[in-house]
């Protein structure tokens, strides 16, 4: 058995690498599918404050899994906002630009990331990359 690692850059927004994130604003990013050989994967989440940090200046992270069609209506469908998996809450004003790195399931088919900025003022810009272990 072949053990190899890949690390795969989430999109936003059609492909782009990063996304700003107004005050109050959120986002989802492109769909991310994992490899059919991975068994263990890894997101690393970071937000950079576009402008001077605050109080309150805080990212929320979320994973909307997709197994596939579960109503056979031929759509793959997302987990909805609110019922997403939250993976971290990201505080630019104690760190800036932070980022973390979780764990995350491989089971599903794929995933959106779903970012929600809480800043009163501030605009923060997302971006995200998948480290995914795969076996052959």
């Amino acid at each position: 058995m072949a053990v190899t690692k890949a690390n795969i850059q989430v999109t936003w927004n059609g492909g782009d690498s990063d996304y700003t994130l107004t005050n109050g604003s959120v986002v989802s990013s492109d769909a991310h599918t994992f490899d059919g050989s991975a068994v263990m994967a890894m997101i690393t989440l970071k937000a950079d404050n576009t402008g001077t940090p605050a109080s309150g200046d805080t990212v929320d992270f979320y994973l909307l899994y997709t197994t596939g069609d579960p109503d056979g209506s031929s759509n793959e469908e997302y987990d909805t906002v609110d019922h997403g998996m939250h993976i971290s809450s990201l505080d630019t004003n104690k760190d800036d630009p932070a980022r973390k790195t979780v764990e995350i399931p491989v089971s599903a088919l794929g995933f959106k990331v779903y970012a929600k900025n809480n800043a009163g003022s501030n605009s923060v810009k997302v971006s995200s990359e998948v480290y995914e272990t795969r076996v052959s």
